[in-house]
């Protein structure tokens, strides 16, 4: 029984560490390019707001 647990407990923990290290930044990577209208080169910040 306590060895199922620390297989569950080991199984998140890395499914957690997975997410984190690994999944979220190359999602990020992607989304994060394309969000202002020159591909993030504004002056003024990260939104465009027409000051430049």
């Amino acid at each position: 029984m306590q060895t199922i647990l620390v297989f569950i407990t080991f199984i998140l923990a890395s499914g957690f560490i997975l997410k984190k290290f690994v999944w979220n930044p190359i999602f990020e990577a992607r989304t994060k390019a394309s969000a202002t209208a020159d591909g993030g080169q504004t002056k003024c910040g990260k939104n465009d707001c027409g000051c430049h």
